[in-house]
C-alpha cells in the first residue's frame, strides 16, 4: 500500500506584494460594508468615545497669539551634550546636508537656508554653566547629543533643567556612537534603555534619532537626510518671555574703536558693532539692553542691514549670490573669516612661500598700518587736481554744504547707488537724455566743465545767482534717477549706512519736487508741521524730478480723485489733458465709481448724465446708483450669512484662537501705519553699535560663548525680591542663608546674597537653612523681576556632582520685606513673693526692661507671667505670674527681631573676567583656616536632678467629706514579725552539698563557653583566609576582563 501524501502547509505572506493586496482588500471590504465593523458591544463604543474624546482634549494648550514676523527669523538650534559626544560633527554633517560645503572649524553661529521658507542657525553649547544658561534663553530648539556608549551625563540633565526654569523649547536627542555595539540584541535593549529614560525627562513621546556610524568624517547620509526632515517640519510654541522681549544673538562682532585711541592707550573703552537677526518685539534706536556676561548698554546706533542669508521666495537672487546658501562669518567659509577687528582671507601657500622673507609690498603694507605717523604725512602732504591750479592740502580741501531735505535725499541716492552697482552706464545716459529735451539744461551740459573749475578755484558768484533764480538747480546724488525722472528709494531701506557719502556733479537742469507737498499742501499752509516732514519719516518721502516746463497744478491734479478744487480748475485741467498724456503717460482713477454698463460716474461727464445721476443719488445717502446699491446690499447679506454660519461652527477654543491673531494682526498694521516711529522689527538683519563697552570684551573674546543681546524694557530698577525656591533633589548640600549663590532670571545672571524665610501666617520666620524636599521663600536684592517669572541658582564653582542648585519663580518686587528671628531670653528668679518675683540675668540694663515692659514669659515648668517694670540698674525687673513659682525655675521670653537683608547685586560679568564673592568656607579652605570653635555652641549633656517631694498629706476633716473612691485607701497589715531560722547540723550538711553541686556546675559552664569560643575563633580564621583568597580570584579575573575590553575598545 502507497504511503499517504503530505502537503506543505500554507504560509501567509506577511510582506511584499501579496500581503499589502490582502490589507488593500480588508481596507475595501471595510469601506463599503461598514456596518458589517461596527462595534458590537455598547460598553466597548462608549470607552472608545470617551478615550477619543480625551485625547482631542489633551491636544488643547492654552492660546497664545503668534507674533512671528511675516519675513520670520532664523531658528536657533541648540547644539548641547558633554565633551567628545559627537556635537561638531553633526553639525557639519547638518551643514553639509543643506548647503553642500564642508566647514573645517565650528565657531560661533552658523546660519543656512533649509528651505523655502525656513532659515536655521546652529550654535555648539560649550560646557559651561554660564554659556548653558543664555543658550537655553534663546533657543528655539534644542538638539541632545548623547553618547551611548558612555551613558547620560550631568551635562544633559543640566541643561534640561535649565530648559525648564527658562521656557521650554522643542528638544530632541540624537544618539552616537551607535556602531560600537556589535550584539544586535544589546544595542535593541540600550536604545530601549535610552528612549524611557529620555522620556521620563523630557516628555512621553519626544522624538529619539539613532546615529549608527561615520564616513569621511560625517555621519551616514540617510540618517542626516531623515533627521533634517524632521527638523524642517517642526512647529515651534511660542515662548511668552521671548514673545515680549526683543533680543539678538549676536553672530559677528567688530571693533570700531579709532585705531589712534587704542595705540595711545590699550585699555581705553571700545565701540563695538554687533550683528544679528532681531527676534521677539521691535527695538528702538537708543532702548537699553543687557548683555549676558558683559552689562547693563545703551544703544547708539541700531541700523538695518541687507540680508545676509535671505529667503529664497522673499529676493531673488543674483548670479553672484546663487551660492549664498550658508552665512558663517565667525566660521571660515570659503577662505574668509570675521575675527573681532578684522577680516582674514586664508590664500593657501606652498610651503617654500610660507617661509620667504617678506617683500617690498608687504612692508609698505606694514608701514601703512601705523597709524600714527599718518597724520603727520598728511599734513605736509599737497597735490593739484589740474595743472596750473592751486595745490590742495588737508588744511583747505572744500567739503559741499548740503542742508535739510536735499541732505536725506542725497543720502538714500547714495544708498541706491552702492547697492545697484550701475550708476556709471546710467550717469552718461542721463546727461545725454536732459540735454536733447530741454535748451536750457543743453546750455548747463555743455558749459558743465567751466562749473566744475569755477567750484574747484572757489568762485561763488556764479553759484549765488543760480540759487536765486526760479529753476533752483538741485544736488543729485548718484547718477540711477536721472534716467526716468524718479528716484528709486525701492532699496533706501535695505542699505542706510550712508557712510560712504559720494556728492556727484551736477546733472542738467532739473528739479526734485516732494510729493507730499504737491499733493496735500506745504506745512505752512497747514500752519503746522506734517508728520512725513520729521526726521524719522525722511526715508519714506517720495521725491519727484521733473522739468521746469512742467506745471506743479498738472502733476498735483494727477493725484487726487474727485471733482477738483474749483470749477475753474477742472475747466483748466480739461484743457491739458490731451497735451499731458504723452509726457507723463496715462493717469488712471482707480477709485472713481462706475457702474455695469461702463458709463463714468464722475463730475466731468455730460449735462444729461449728471441730470440722470442727481435723480438717482437723491434715493440714497451715499451717492450711487440705485442698481449699485441693490448689488451692493445682495452682497452685504451673502457675506453676513456666510460670516453668521461659520461663527456658529466655531467653538470656544477656535474663537479664542482667532480673536488673539485678530487682535495682533490689527496691531502689526498700526505698527506698519505708523512709518515716522524709527523701530527695528523683528526678523530684520540689524547692527547695533554700543559705545564705552570695557576692553576685556574684545581681548577675551571667544566665539564659542554666546553673545545674546536681550532688551529690558522697565527692568532697570533694584528692589527686594522675594523668591519661592526649591532646592534641587539632585543637588547634594542643603542651601545655606547668607551664602552668595548665582541666580539666572530673565536675561540676567547676578550673583546675590538669598535670605530663606517661610510664612507661617502671621510673620515671614527667618531659616538658616533651606528644607530638605519642600519649598521655601527667599530675599534677595536685584533688578526688577516681573512676577511669575522662573529662575535657576547655582554656585560659580561648580563641583563634580549636579550643578544647578535650585530653582523657583519670582513673587513680587517690594521695597522692604519684614523678616523676623526667633530670639529667646533666659533668667532666674531672685526673689519671691506669692506670685512676684524678681528675675534676674535676662536684661543688662533698665532700658533694655522699658522695651520689653508688658511681654509675655513663662517658666520651665508651664506657669506663664508678664513683665512688669525695672527693678534696679542691672538689668533686673519685676514680673507677675498666676502661680507661685520656684528659686530653681528657669524664665524665659519668646521674642523676634527683624533680620536686615543683604542688599548685595553682582552682575555676573563671565564675558569680562571679573573676581566674584565667594562663600566663607571657601575662603577658610583657600587660606587653610580652621572653623571658630566656640564652647558656647557644642552641644552639652543634660544633667537633671531628681527632685523627691514629700508625701501627700490629706486632712481627715477634708477626707471625710470626699466621695469613697476619692479617699486615700491605705490597708495597713498587722501580722506577727519574722523569725530568725537557725539551722541544725543535717541542715547544715545540706546546704553545704547543694552548694557544691551549684559550684561544679557553674565551673563546667564556663569551660564550655571559652571553648566553644576557642572553637569560633579558629573557624572565622579559617573563614576570612576563604574569603581572601576567593576575593583575590575575584580582582584577579576582572582586573584580565577589563584589560581585554580596554584593548578591544577602539579610541573614540
Amino acid at each position: 500500500m502507497e504511503a499517504k501524501q503530505t502537503h506543505k502547509a500554507h504560509r501567509v505572506r506577511k510582506a511584499g506584494a501579496s500581503a499589502k493586496k490582502k490589507q488593500q482588500q480588508k481596507k475595501n471590504a471595510e469601506k463599503n460594508n461598514p456596518k458589517a465593523f461596527t462595534m458590537q458591544s455598547a460598553q466597548k463604543a462608549e470607552r472608545m468615545a470617551r478615550r477619543k474624546a480625551e485625547l482631542n482634549e489633551k491636544k488643547f494648550h492654552v492660546p497664545m497669539a503668534d507674533r512671528t514676523p511675516t519675513i520670520p527669523p532664523p531658528v536657533v538650534v541648540a547644539v548641547v551634550g558633554p565633551p567628545r559626544c559627537g556635537k561638531t560633527t553633526l553639525i557639519k554633517s547638518l551643514v553639509r546636508r543643506y548647503t553642500k560645503s564642508t566647514i573645517s572649524e565650528i565657531r560661533g553661529p552658523i546660519t543656512v537656508v533649509s528651505g523655502k521658507h525656513q532659515r536655521l542657525t546652529f550654535m555648539e553649547c560649550v560646557n559651561d554653566t554660564n554659556a548653558m544658561a543664555d543658550m537655553a534663553k534663546v533657543a528655539d530648539l534644542v538638539i541632545l547629543v548623547i553618547d551611548a556608549s558612555y551613558g547620560f551625563e550631568m551635562e544633559t540633565f543640566e541643561f534640561l533643567n535649565l530648559l525648564q526654569t527658562h521656557g521650554m523649547p522643542k528638544v530632541m536627542g540624537v544618539l552616537t556612537h551607535l556602531d560600537g555595539f556589535r550584539d544586535n540584541k544589546r544595542l535593541k535593549t540600550v536604545k530601549g534603555n535610552f528612549k524611557h529614560r529620555f522620556w521620563t525627562e523630557v516628555y512621553d513621546g519626544a522624538k529619539l534619532f539613532y546615529l549608527s556610524g561615520i564616513e569621511n568624517g560625517r555621519y551616514l547620509d540617510r540618517e542626516i537626510l531623515n533627521f533634517s526632515r524632521f527638523i524642517s517640519v517642526l512647529k515651534l510654541r511660542p515662548l511668552a518671555w521671548r514673545s515680549s522681549h526683543p533680543y539678538m544673538l549676536a553672530d559677528r562682532v567688530q571693533d570700531l574703536t579709532d585705531p589712534e585711541v587704542l595705540e595711545s592707550n590699550p585699555k581705553a573703552n571700545r565701540t563695538v558693532a554687533l550683528y544679528g537677526y532681531l527676534r521677539g518685539t521691535h527695538v528702538k534706536g537708543k532702548d537699553r539692553v543687557h548683555i549676558p556676561g558683559a552689562g547693563d548698554y545703551q544703544l547708539s546706533i541700531t541700523e538695518k542691514l541687507a540680508d545676509p542669508c535671505p529667503i529664497p521666495d522673499k529676493e531673488r537672487k543674483r548670479l553672484d549670490e546663487r551660492h549664498k546658501l550658508i552665512y558663517a562669518p565667525m566660521s571660515e567659509v570659503n577662505g574668509v573669516m570675521y575675527d573681532k577687528d578684522a577680516v582674514y582671507i586664508d590664500i593657501k601657500k606652498s610651503q617654500h612661500e610660507e617661509n620667504a622673507e617678506e617683500g617690498e609690498g608687504e612692508r609698505m603694507l606694514s608701514e601703512l598700518q601705523k597709524v600714527s605717523d599718518i597724520a603727520d604725512r598728511l599734513a605736509s602732504q599737497q597735490f593739484s587736481l589740474f595743472s596750473g591750479a592751486m595745490p590742495v592740502t588737508a588744511d583747505n580741501v572744500r567739503r559741499p554744504a548740503v542742508f535739510g531735505e536735499v541732505a536725506d535725499a542725497e543720502d538714500s541716492d547714495n544708498e541706491n547707488d552702492d547697492g545697484d552697482g550701475d550708476g556709471d552706464g546710467s550717469g552718461s545716459g542721463s546727461e545725454s537724455d536732459s540735454g536733447s529735451d530741454d535748451e536750457s539744461g543743453g546750455n548747463v551740459s555743455e558749459g558743465s566743465g567751466s562749473d566744475r573749475e569755477l567750484e574747484l578755484s572757489g568762485a561763488e558768484t556764479s553759484h549765488e545767482t543760480e540759487s536765486g533764480s526760479d529753476d533752483d538747480i538741485l544736488q543729485r546724488v548718484g547718477s540711477d534717477d536721472s534716467d526716468d525722472g524718479i528716484a528709486d528709494t525701492d532699496d533706501s531701506d535695505d542699505d542706510q549706512d550712508g557712510d560712504n557719502l559720494r556728492i556727484s556733479p551736477i546733472h542738467g537742469l532739473t528739479r526734485r519736487a516732494n510729493l507730499m507737498e504737491l499733493v496735500y499742501g506745504s506745512a505752512a499752509d497747514a500752519g503746522a508741521t506734517p508728520a512725513y516732514k520729521t526726521k524719522d519719516a525722511d526715508d519714506n518721502v517720495k521725491s519727484l524730478a521733473f522739468k521746469d516746463d512742467l506745471d506743479e497744478q498738472i502733476l498735483r491734479r494727477l493725484f487726487i480723485t474727485g471733482s477738483g478744487d474749483s470749477d475753474g480748475e477742472a475747466g483748466s485741467d480739461a484743457d491739458h489733458d490731451d497735451g499731458d498724456e504723452n509726457t507723463l503717460g496715462d493717469f488712471e482713477d482707480l477709485e472713481a465709481g462706475s457702474d455695469d454698463n461702463g458709463s463714468d460716474n464722475s463730475d466731468s461727464a455730460g449735462e444729461a448724465g449728471e441730470d440722470s445721476d442727481e435723480e438717482d443719488e437723491a434715493d440714497n445717502k451715499f451717492g450711487l446708483s440705485a442698481d449699485k446699491m441693490k448689488k451692493l446690499k445682495k452682497k452685504f447679506d451673502r457675506i453676513d450669512d456666510a460670516d453668521a454660519g461659520a461663527e456658529e461652527k466655531k467653538d470656544f477654543y477656535q474663537q479664542q484662537k482667532e480673536e488673539l491673531q485678530q487682535y495682533v494682526d490689527n496691531t502689526r498694521a498700526e505698527m506698519e501705519s505708523l512709518a515716522e516711529i524709527n523701530y527695528r522689527w523683528s526678523g530684520e538683519y540689524v547692527k547695533m553699535v554700543i559705545e564705552d563697552m570695557p576692553c576685556e570684551f574684545m581681548e577675551g573674546f571667544n566665539p564659542a560663548l554666546p553673545v545674546v543681546v536681550g532688551g529690558i524694557p522697565n527692568e532697570e530698577g533694584l528692589s527686594l525680591i522675594s523668591l519661592r525656591i526649591k532646592r534641587h533633589r539632585w543637588y547634594p548640600r542643603i542651601l545655606k542663608t547668607g551664602d552668595p549663590i548665582v541666580v539666572s532670571v530673565g536675561w540676567r545672571r547676578f550673583q546675590t546674597i538669598p535670605t530663606y524665610f517661610m510664612n507661617d501666617r502671621i510673620k515671614n520666620r527667618m531659616l538658616k537653612y533651606s528644607p530638605e524636599h519642600m519649598h521655601c521663600s527667599a530675599a534677595i536684592y536685584g533688578p526688577y523681576i516681573p512676577p511669575g517669572t522662573g529662575f535657576c541658582a547655582y554656585y560659580l564653582k561648580k563641583k563634580q556632582s549636579f550643578g544647578i542648585a535650585a530653582t523657583g519663580s519670582a513673587l513680587e518686587n517690594s521695597q522692604s520685606i519684614d523678616i523676623e528671628k526667633k530670639l529667646k531670653l533666659t533668667g532666674y528668679p531672685e526673689k519671691i513673693h506669692k506670685n512676684t518675683a524678681y528675675i534676674k540675668k535676662m536684661f543688662n540694663s533698665a532700658l533694655e526692661v522699658s522695651r520689653f515692659e508688658g511681654a509675655a514669659i513663662k517658666t520651665v515648668s508651664g506657669i506663664r507671667g508678664q513683665v512688669k517694670k525695672a527693678a534696679g540698674a542691672n538689668g533686673m525687673f519685676r514680673a507677675t505670674f498666676e502661680d507661685k513659682v520656684k528659686l530653681s525655675d528657669i524664665v524665659f521670653l519668646r521674642a523676634f527681631y527683624k533680620v536686615p537683608i543683604k542688599q548685595f547685586y553682582n552682575p555676573i560679568t563671565s564675558l569680562l573676567s571679573v573676581a566674584y564673592m565667594r562663600t566663607i568656607a571657601e575662603i577658610r579652605r583657600s587660606k587653610s583656616l580652621p572653623v571658630p570653635n566656640k564652647a558656647d555652641s557644642h552641644y552639652k549633656p543634660i544633667k537633671r536632678e531628681v527632685k523627691r517631694f514629700n508625701p501627700l498629706q490629706v486632712p481627715k476633716a477634708l477626707q471625710a467629706e470626699l466621695p469613697f473612691k476619692s479617699r486615700p485607701k491605705v490597708v495597713k497589715t498587722t501580722g506577727p514579725a519574722k523569725r530568725a531560722v537557725v539551722m541544725d547540723k543535717k541542715d547544715k550538711q545540706i546546704a553545704t552539698v547543694i552548694g557544691e553541686i551549684n559550684l561544679l556546675h557553674k565551673d563546667q559552664t564556663k569551660k564550655r563557653q571559652e571553648k566553644a569560643q576557642k572553637q569560633r575563633a579558629e573557624y572565622m580564621k579559617k573563614r576570612r583566609a576563604a574569603e581572601e583568597e576567593a576575593d583575590a580570584r575575584r580582582r584577579k579575573k576582572r582586573k584580565t576582563f577589563f584589560r581585554r575590553e580596554g584593548q578591544n575598545e577602539k579610541p573614540r
